[in-house]
C-alpha cells in the first residue's frame, strides 16, 4: 500500500486515498470529468499501483487511452466450488512441494481474501413439490461430493485468508450481494472500494451495489488470490440513461430482457455498462441486480449502478452493521 495521497477521514480514525488530488495533479478539472467506474479504478492505482508507475497509469484513465496495460488490485476473490477447488488443489500441491523441501507448507496461503462458496454440486433428483425435497437433494450431494466437500473443510481450517460458505445455503451470486460485500473495505485502517474477481460469468451481480465485480478463469482468479495483480486496459465505459418508472405489473425480468435485446443489437461486448438516470434512481437493488446479473448475456465485462440511497436501504434491509453503512 501507497504513502502518497493518504488522507485522515473527517471525523473517523480511518485513512483514504485522495484519487482526486491525485488525478488534478495530473490535469486540473478532469476529476469530475469521469466516470464512475473510472474514479474507482484511479482510487485503486492511488493506493496499490508501484509509484514510478503511477502516473502513466492515471494518464490512461484521464486521458482515456488504450495504448499501456496498469495493474488492478482487487480486493478480495469469490469462488464457486469447481474452480475454487482447483485453485485450492494447486496451492496444497505447493505446500506439499515445500515440505519436501524442509520448508513450513504454512506459509503457503492466499494473500487476498478469498471467499469459497459451494453452490455448483447440487444436482436436483427431487422435485421441489417433492415432501422434504430439499433435505432429500442435500443427502445427494453430501454422498456424491463426499470427498470434495472432505477438502473444501480441510481448506477451511488448514489455509488463512479463506472463508468457505458450505453447500446448502444459497448461489454464490446471491449470498454475495446480501452478505459478502462490504461496499466499502476496511483494511489496515483504511477505506475503500470494495472490489473483487469471481470464478463465474454472472460475478457481476453485486455491481449493482456500485461495486466493480469481474468474472475471471479459474487461472486468474487463482493469481489474484496469491496477491498478484489483474492487467488491465481502459475498457470501453458505456453510458446507458434509464428514463421514465417501471409500470405497474412490469417485472425485473421484463425489464433486464428488454435491456439485454437492446444492448445485444447496440454490441457492447466487453464493456463496463454504467446505468443512470432517473429509470436508474427508481430501481430497487433487486432490480438492479437482475440486469448487472445479465452482463454476460448481452455481452459487457461490467454493469454498473452508482451507490446511491437505495443501496443504503439495502445494506439494512439485509442485516449489514450500522457502523458500516455509515
Amino acid at each position: 500500500m501507497n504513502t502518497q495521497y493518504r488522507k485522515q477521514l473527517a471525523g473517523t480514525e480511518l485513512a483514504y486515498f485522495d484519487s482526486r488530488e491525485a488525478v488534478e495533479a495530473i490535469q486540473p478539472g478532469a476529476y469530475e470529468k469521469l466516470p464512475y467506474t473510472s474514479k474507482v479504478l484511479a482510487e485503486n492505482l492511488v493506493r496499490k499501483c508501484p509509484p514510478e508507475d503511477l502516473q502513466a497509469a492515471l494518464t490512461q484513465i484521464i486521458e482515456r487511452r488504450r495504448d499501456l496495460d496498469f495493474p488492478w488490485y482487487p480486493a478480495r476473490v469469490v469462488c464457486h466450488d469447481i474452480l475454487g477447488q482447483t485453485a485450492f488443489v494447486d496451492l496444497a500441491g505447493l505446500r506439499e512441494a515445500i515440505a519436501k523441501k524442509g520448508g513450513d507448507p504454512k506459509q503457503i496461503n492466499p494473500v487476498v481474501p478469498t471467499q469459497l462458496i459451494v453452490d455448483h454440486s447440487l444436482a436436483v433428483e427431487h422435485a421441489g413439490f417433492e415432501k422434504d425435497a430439499f433435505e432429500k437433494n442435500r443427502a445427494i450431494e453430501e454422498r456424491r461430493n463426499k470427498d470434495r466437500f472432505h477438502f473444501i473443510n480441510w481448506c477451511k481450517h488448514a489455509f488463512e485468508n479463506v472463508n468457505v460458505v458450505p453447500p446448502g445455503n444459497g448461489i454464490m451470486h446471491q449470498i454475495n450481494l446480501e452478505r459478502m460485500s462490504p461496499v466499502i473495505q476496511i483494511q489496515d485502517g483504511v477505506a475503500f472500494p470494495d472490489t473483487l474477481v469471481g470464478t463465474d460469468s454472472h460475478t457481476p451481480m453485486v455491481d449493482a451495489l456500485g461495486v466493480i465485480a469481474v468474472g475471471v478463469g479459474g487461472l486468474e482468479a487463482e493469481s489474484v488470490m496469491l496477491g498478484r495483480p489483474s492487467y488491465v486496459r481502459l475498457p470501453d465505459i458505456v453510458g446507458v440513461h434509464l428514463t421514465g418508472k417501471p409500470q405497474p405489473g412490469i417485472t425485473s425480468t421484463d425489464i433486464v430482457l428488454a435491456i439485454t435485446e437492446f444492448l445485444r443489437n447496440e454490441r457492447v461486448v466487453g464493456a463496463y455498462i454504467e446505468f443512470y438516470g432517473e429509470g436508474a434512481d427508481s430501481l430497487s437493488l433487486v432490480d438492479r441486480a437482475t440486469i448487472s446479473n445479465m452482463t454476460p448475456e448481452y455481452g459487457a465485462t461490467a454493469a454498473m449502478f452508482y451507490i446511491d440511497q437505495q443501496t443504503i436501504d439495502y445494506l439494512r434491509l439485509t442485516g449489514r452493521e450500522e457502523a458500516q453503512i455509515k
